[in-house]
C-alpha cells in the first residue's frame, strides 16, 4: 500500500516545478509562474476536502479510480495545450482542473492505517507514513528537474501517469477495497471542520503552507541566479530529505505529550515531525464519519497556503530578490506557530467526546 500510494503521490512533488519550468521556458516571468503554480496548489486544496468526504461517504476504491483517470487525461490536456502554445490562460485553466482531480491517496491511506496496526502501533504506523511521502517531496522535484532537460511538457505528462498507475493500484488492494464508507448521511454544512481541534490545525497548517510555498519557488529562483535553474530540484529535494530523516526519529521516539511535541515543534519547522502530530491531533480531534474528510482539509490548509506562498513569493523575487521570498515564507511560519500554541486548547480530547474516529474505522458494519 506504501508503495503505489507514494507513486500516485510522486504529482505532488513533481507538479509544481514542472509548471514552474514550464511557464518559465515560454519566457514568462516568475510572477506569472507563481500565479499559475498558486492557482493548482488552490485547485489541490479545493479538491481535497470534496475527494475526502467523497471517501467517508463511498469507501475509497470508486472515488480513487476514478480520479485516477480525470488526473491523468488533465494533465495529458496541459502538455498538449502547451505543445500547441494555447496561452497561458488555457494552461492555467487545465491545471486547475487537474488540480481538482488529484486522487485523495493521503487521506484513503490514513484512514486505511486504523485496520492495518494496532492501537499502540498506531502512532509508529502515522509516523512511518509522513515520513515515507518525503519519498515524492523528494523524488519529485528531482524528476521533475531530471524530464526538464528534455522537455517541460515531459514533466507533466509523467505526473499524469504515476497517478494513474499509483491510484489505480492502490484502489485495488485488498485492505483498500475492505475499507466500508464511514458514514451513511450528510455531515452537515461544516463536516469535519465542525471540531474546533480539526479547525487549528488547518489554520496552522495554512501558515505552514505559506512558507513552503515560498521556499518552492525561491529554491529554483536561487539556483537560476546561479546558473541552472533545474538545479532548484536538488535543492527542494534535499530539503525534503531532512523530513524524512525527522520524521523517522520521532517515530522511533513517541512522544509522552503529543500536544507538547506539536507546540515545540512547530517552532522548530520540523516538517515530517509536524506531519505525524498533526496527523495523530487529527485523529483525536475529528468528529464521526469524517476522518477522510479531516486529513484531506490539512492537506487543502496547506495547499492554500503554498499557493498564497507562490505568489507572494513570484511577486517578491521579481520586485526585492530571492532573499526576501524566504524572509516572508518563514515570518510567516513563525506566526503560525504563536497562533497553534494560542489554540492549543482546542486540542486536547473533551470527556464528553464519542468514540475516536481511530476505533469507529476499525469496526465492520
Amino acid at each position: 500500500m506504501l508503495g503505489w500510494s507514494l507513486l500516485g503521490r510522486l504529482p505532488l512533488g513533481m507538479t509544481p516545478l514542472a509548471l514552474l519550468f514550464l511557464i518559465r521556458g515560454e519566457g514568462r516571468s516568475y510572477a506569472a509562474a507563481g500565479i499559475v503554480v498558486a492557482l493548482y496548489a488552490v485547485a489541490v486544496g479545493v479538491g481535497a476536502p470534496i475527494a475526502g468526504r467523497q471517501v467517508d461517504r463511498y469507501g475509497p476504491t470508486p472515488v480513487l479510480r476514478i480520479r485516477a483517470v480525470a488526473y491523468a487525461l488533465l494533465a495529458g490536456t496541459v502538455v498538449t495545450l502547451a505543445v500547441l502554445d494555447a496561452g497561458i490562460v488555457a494552461v492555467a485553466a487545465a491545471a486547475a482542473l487537474g488540480g481538482l482531480a488529484l486522487p485523495p491517496l493521503s487521506s484513503t491511506v490514513r484512514i486505511v492505517w486504523p485496520r492495518l496496526a494496532p492501537d499502540e502501533l498506531r502512532s509508529t504506523a502515522y509516523a512511518l507514513e509522513a515520513s515515507l511521502q518525503e519519498v515524492f517531496f523528494v523524488g519529485g522535484p528531482l524528476l521533475a528537474a531530471a524530464l526538464a532537460t528534455v522537455s517541460p511538457a515531459a514533466g507533466l505528462a509523467g505526473a499524469g501517469l504515476a497517478s494513474l498507475v499509483g491510484a489505480t493500484a492502490t484502489a485495488l488492494l485488498p485492505p483498500v477495497r475492505e475499507t466500508p464508507p464511514s458514514r451513511a448521511g450528510g455531515a452537515g454544512l461544516l463536516g469535519a471542520l465542525g471540531s474546533p481541534g480539526v479547525r487549528t490545525v488547518v489554520l496552522y497548517a495554512a501558515t505552514v503552507g505559506v512558507g513552503f510555498g515560498s521556499v518552492e519557488l525561491a529554491m529554483p529562483a536561487f539556483a537560476e541566479a546561479h546558473g541552472s535553474r533545474e538545479l532548484g530540484g536538488l535543492a527542494l529535494a534535499s530539503f525534503s530529505a531532512g523530513s524524512l530523516v525527522g520524521g523517522l526519529v520521532a517515530g522511533m521516539r513517541p512522544p509522552r505529550s503529543v500536544l507538547r511535541r506539536f507546540v515545540l515543534g512547530s517552532l522548530v519547522l520540523a516538517a515530517a515531525l509536524l506531519g505525524l502530530l498533526l496527523y495523530a491531533l487529527i485523529d483525536r480531534s475529528a468528529r464521526a464519519g469524517t476522518a477522510a474528510e479531516s486529513f484531506a482539509w490539512f492537506g487543502t490548509a496547506v495547499s492554500i497556503g503554498v499557493a498564497t506562498g507562490s505568489a507572494l513569493a513570484g511577486m517578491l523575487i521579481d520586485e526585492h530578490g530571492v532573499r526576501a521570498a524566504f524572509a516572508a515564507g518563514a515570518a510567516i511560519a513563525f506566526c503560525g506557530a504563536l497562533l497553534g500554541w494560542a489554540r492549543r486548547g482546542t486540542l486536547r480530547p473533551t470527556a464528553s467526546r464519542a468514540e475516536p474516529v481511530s476505533t469507529l474505522l476499525t469496526e465492520r458494519p
